[in-house]
């Protein structure tokens, strides 16, 4: 009698599991574009990031998962420990809805929503695909939870078996330890919450046990986000101990008062299993109401706590694997990214062009040619991660903006290549017995001008989504092309005293700014939709 019960339990449990990704892999696409601005609203104060919170636990239904994702986002320095705070303790009430929707006791119909969502998703469209996954993974949902109830009848059935499992959880801290351990494992506090209800229902559990299965349920929670923050950096820590202690202080301060909110609960009305549900969604309300007034304050603490900051610095700055969940987030990722590589090859390689050309500064040059491996680094990280968002299932709209990120990322890769190929050419002026002439050295740094205003013009225009701006560069080209024709035919026509070495110098740099201008005119046409 045991061994069916297991099987059934687990397979029952599986099937939810199941269901839960495909109901959030639906609302992730559906919720795609508004997922678009979750950042800059996290970014205004703490209400707002409750609220966000929400959201983002809504979609991914998991608390665990959207914890993860901030502690994510924090590492990646997308977010401030303070902003993190509401953010977190909004998403605890963002998975109550599944709760909520199983205590409706629709498993009788989760038959029909499975047929349901299959026929949506085989004969709709994209958008239709993505509600016909949500039908077809609540489905799923209940379904799994039909066959866990059915596996526990020997319970009901069983007066033994129901006297033991009451004795078991009659110590309601052990009843919290052995709930938290149970959701620790499968990472999904609303199964162990649903089990607990379909428990609850047989007369197997009674209420107080249940609301502890709730407590623990709901610190369960923390324990993917704790180990996720281990390697991460010293705020990613302090966000992912924050919740924690969230968690815990909630459970503090609601044990005492189980008995009393038994009694509220049974005021509100509804079977027990509503009970249940509403416990779960008050607990994370109140303790959201409780907590968030000392969010900013939570900061400060976790600093304390955790006090010393990181030495080291990371090249990489805001890729997180664990964005790669929601493709919408992931690419914000990595335009940030992106946006940090530019930075980079401005603050280290284009900003030292003018010392390239003095041949008696080869401290530069080599820091130039050096700094290009880190370029490399980033440029190959992107790709990858990039390579990973596109194995997702993709909306229309965010294929396209992968793919306008890998243009991106290889035309930056291609203006560092061409900084080190001048540094590189630079180090043949070491050892000439003559330099440049004045007149040719200021013609390269005016065409240097010219192409670096472009550079800059770009990236603000990436930045900013500015499509003028990236026309306007487009039309300047001709104008850069024209000059640096001027320029070498002035260099041919300028006398036959000019040493071939010092010649192959002035082509080859000339050569390399033609060539970085036509990365910069490249990603002006990749920004307006010319791929």
């Amino acid at each position: 009698m045991i061994w069916p019960m297991v099987i059934g339990v687990l397979g029952g449990i599986g099937i939810f599991l199941y269901g839960m990704y495909i109901a959030s892999e639906g609302l992730k696409k559906s919720a795609s574009h508004h997922l678009k601005n979750f950042l800059s609203k996290v970014t205004k104060n703490q209400f707002f990031g409750s609220l966000a919170g929400i959201t983002l636990a809504a979609v991914l239904q998991s608390s665990s998962a959207a914890t993860v994702m901030v502690v994510g986002f924090v590492n990646a320095g997308l977010l401030t420990l303070r902003q993190a705070m509401g953010l977190m303790l909004g998403s605890a009430i963002g998975t109550t809805i599944t709760v909520q929707l199983i205590a409706f006791k629709i498993t009788d119909y989760a038959l029909l929503f499975i047929a349901l969502g299959v026929c949506i998703f085989l004969l709709g469209k994209q958008q239709m695909k993505s509600i016909g996954s949500i039908v077809l993974g609540f489905g799923f949902v209940f379904f799994g939870m039909a066959i866990i109830t059915d596996a526990m009848l020997p319970i009901q059935n069983n007066p033994e078996l129901t006297n033991a499992f009451i004795y078991l959880t009659d110590n309601l801290l052990l009843t919290v330890l052995i709930a938290l351990i149970f959701t620790a494992i499968i990472q999904n506090s609303a199964a162990a919450i649903a089990i607990a209800m379909t428990l609850a229902a047989s007369g197997s559990l009674t209420i107080e046990a249940s609301i502890a299965i709730v407590y623990g349920a709901n610190v369960g929670t923390v324990v993917t986000a704790l180990i996720s923050s281990i390697s991460s950096s010293k705020d990613a820590q302090r966000t992912a101990v924050a919740h924690a202690i969230f968690k815990i202080i909630g459970v503090l301060l609601f044990l005492p008062f189980t008995q009393l909110f038994v009694y509220g609960l049974e005021a509100i009305g509804g079977g027990i299993e509503r009970q249940i549900a509403n416990a779960h969604t008050i607990f994370n309300i109140v303790n959201l109401l409780v907590l968030l007034p000392f969010c900013n304050k939570f900061a400060d603490w976790m600093v304390l706590l955790l006090p010393y900051k990181e030495k080291v610095t990371k090249h990489i700055k805001y890729l997180e694997n664990e964005s790669l969940e929601v493709p919408t987030i992931a690419l914000i990722q990595t335009r940030k990214e992106l946006g940090n590589m530019a930075k980079l090859i401005d603050d280290h390689m284009l900003r030292h062009f003018d010392d390239l050309l003095d041949a008696q500064n080869p401290v530069h040059r080599q820091a130039v040619i050096r700094y290009e491996d880190n370029i490399d680094e980033i440029y190959k990280s992107i790709y990858h991660y990039l390579q990973k968002i596109t194995q997702k299932d993709l909306t229309d709209e965010e294929s396209e903006e992968s793919l306008k990120y890998l243009y991106i990322n290889n035309h930056l890769e291609g203006i560092s290549d061409s900084l080190q190929h001048i540094a590189l050419t630079t180090t043949k002026l070491e050892g000439a017995q003559t330099n440049l002439k004045e007149w040719e050295a200021k013609g390269i740094s005016h065409l240097f001008e010219e192409v670096s205003t472009n550079y800059h013009m770009v990236i603000n225009a990436f930045e900013e989504n500015d499509r003028e701006k990236a026309i306007e560069i487009i039309n300047r080209n001709p104008i850069i092309l024209r000059k640096e024709k001027d320029l070498r035919f002035q260099h041919f026509n300028s006398g036959s005293n000019q040493s071939s070495r010092l010649s192959s110098v002035y082509v080859d740099i000339m050569n390399e700014l033609i060539m970085l201008n036509h990365h910069i005119v490249s990603i002006s046409y990749t920004l307006i939709g010319m791929v």
